[in-house]
């Protein structure tokens, strides 16, 4: 159930239409015109009924969250003492009976925790603040008189409202301090920063721990949400997380592929283009910035050093479903463009062949003929079709399964994915792509594939 609220008489956001009125209205954009119309733009504030008892309340563009509890209300994310103010009245209009029983920070970015001394004011100084315990040091250390330290902390759970509101902690993904709440009443929860609905990764990921962010998504995915809030943008559900989670890990993918193959940051952000994803919000504002924070980290962690391909900030292998192993990438690999969770073998040569991701481009008339994984590529431009034509072979004695073909040009453009298909051991199946007249120099080319679905 969603239903928006109107603000009462009282509230910012009645915008008054009365001729020769002045303009106080929330929206921040321009006045009415002479013929009485309003711009679009949106209110400065909005608050949102997202389910029984449970309210999303926006600040321009951040989003808090309070819930009408048996023991009081519990607000989540003050914002900014500017936005506490008006918070504190909203939560007034929607449950002026109820007291304020705890505040709750995601985490302690100044621009999501800031303001709980004003709700304080407004309900109560000895209104509780929780938070997870490795936000305590760091507030305390600060000392902002606007953005005080937790009364409360945990480490890994904690229930509030006699067990109303969850929290818990994943791990380290934007920051190590972050709080999700869930609410099992409503099979609804809350989520800042580090996932949203189809949007990108803030600018160059500098806050965000790689690959500790995949744990934090996947278990993400183990609490049994329906529907989630998030600190920025519009609501989702588990759909959203998912290809949140597949973004990532094809984030990582094509721009390993790009350092092991010895490209530069530039060369990188110019070539990993994030096509399947150039709908989301803030592609082109974000994009390259994502890919170039993406190829310092694994810059740092030395992948691409000597074929090595270490996986993490710390330089270590990850396993299992975590988007950062080679052999772990597993379903969601290469749902995306750029994504294919298989990008860049083994490291080096792959199983000693030429040509195979080792950072040397071929000419336009040379032949690709490397084995990644078992699948045999053998691939070259036919200049008078304008396409590559050749197969992909399984020398295996099992089942590979989704197998497809991917080619990228001097010129940054790609070139597929194909068609995925399962080549039983021996098989093999035609590739072809059009490359439409791209006046290109070099190229190179990688198979794919996914790890087998359980029969």
């Amino acid at each position: 159930m969603t239903r928006k609220l109107s603000a009462g008489p009282t509230a910012l956001s009645l915008i008054p239409l009365i001729a020769g009125a002045a303009w106080v209205g929330c929206g921040g954009g321009e006045p009415p015109s002479d013929e009485g119309t309003v711009s679009d733009a949106p209110p400065q504030f909005e608050t949102t009924e997202v389910a029984e008892g449970v309210y999303q309340f926006r600040w321009i563009g951040h989003n808090a969250l309070f819930v009408v509890t048996s023991e009081g209300v519990v607000a989540f994310d003050p914002i900014s003492v500017e936005a506490a103010a008006t918070y504190a009245e909203e939560i007034r209009r929607v449950a002026p009976e109820a007291e304020l029983a705890a505040i709750v920070y995601s985490h302690r970015d100044a621009d999501h925790a800031t303001g709980a001394e004003v709700l304080r004011e407004a309900f109560g100084a000895d209104v509780p603040i929780y938070a997870h315990e490795n936000a305590d040091g760091p507030l305390r250390e600060a000392a902002d008189p606007d953005l005080p330290p937790p009364t409360s902390t945990f480490a890994e759970t904690m229930t509030l409202a006699g067990g109303e509101i969850e929290l818990h902690y994943l791990g380290r993904s934007h920051s190590d301090d972050m709080a999700v709440a869930f609410l099992p009443a409503h099979g609804l929860a809350f989520a800042v920063d580090f996932v949203s609905r189809d949007r990108f990764g803030y600018q160059d990921l500098a806050s965000f721990h790689f690959p500790d962010m995949f744990g934090a998504i996947e278990g993400l995915l183990e609490i049994p949400f329906e529907t989630i809030v998030f600190g920025h943008g519009p609501s989702g559900d588990r759909a959203a997380i998912e290809r949140q989670l597949t973004y990532y890990r094809d984030l990582d993918a094509g721009v390993r592929d790009a350092v092991e193959a010895g490209l530069s940051e530039d060369e990188t952000a110019a070539t990993v283009v994030m096509a399947d994803y150039s709908h989301w919000d803030r592609y082109d504002d974000w994009r390259e910035l994502n890919v170039r924070g993406m190829h310092r980290k694994l810059s740092a962690a030395g992948v691409g050093e000597d074929g090595e391909g270490e996986h993490g900030e710390g330089g270590e292998e990850r396993e299992g479903e975590h988007g950062a192993g080679r052999e772990g990438r597993g379903e969601h690999e290469g749902e995306g463009r750029e994504g294919g969770g298989e990008h860049g073998g083994e490291g080096g040569h792959g199983e000693g062949e030429e040509g195979e991701e080792s950072g040397e481009y071929l000419g336009r008339a040379e032949t690709w003929d490397a084995t990644r994984r078992g699948a045999r590529l053998v691939l070259s431009y036919d200049p008078a079709r304008e396409a590559f034509a050749g197969t992909v072979e399984n020398t295996t004695g099992e089942t590979l399964c989704a197998v497809r073909v991917e080619v990228h040009l001097s010129t940054g453009t790609e070139l597929g994915p194909t068609e995925r298909t399962d080549l039983a051991p021996g098989g093999s199946t035609a590739v072809e792509m059009a490359a439409g007249g791209e006046a290109f120099e070099r190229w190179t080319a990688h198979p794919e594939m996914s790890a087998c679905a359980a029969r």
